[in-house]
């Protein structure tokens, strides 16, 4: 077998399988994963494929904000998600900025 224990040939598959055991039993409580509490998900890998340059500059994003690429494009579709859902009226980063930058300091009278 290959070094991860995988079948390589008809044979090996073959010895692979018959050292499989199935059975109709319940599993033991302690081998069962425990559930999830209220509110918590399961995070299911997936795959996109994306042009080198745009990854690398995701890349470069997330190590400024500290954080994985999975975790950037993670946040990015969850706001996206919520805003078409209606749940929140998210705003880019660049629009809070540029909306800021057009309210006027006040001025207090000495």
């Amino acid at each position: 077998m290959s070094e991860k224990d995988f079948p390589s040939s008809p044979e090996e598959t073959a010895a692979f399988m018959d050292r499989l055991v199935f059975s109709d039993d319940p599993v033991p409580a302690d081998q069962v994963p425990p559930r999830l509490e209220s509110g918590e998900d399961i995070v299911v890998t997936t795959s996109i494929r994306l042009p080198l340059q745009l990854h690398a500059r995701l890349k470069q994003l997330a190590e400024e904000r500290n954080i994985g690429v999975s975790t950037l494009i993670r946040e990015w579709a969850e706001s996206a998600v919520a805003e078409l859902d209606g749940e929140d009226q998210l705003i880019s980063l660049a629009e809070a900025k540029r909306a800021l930058s057009r309210v006027h300091p006040i001025h207090r009278a000495s």
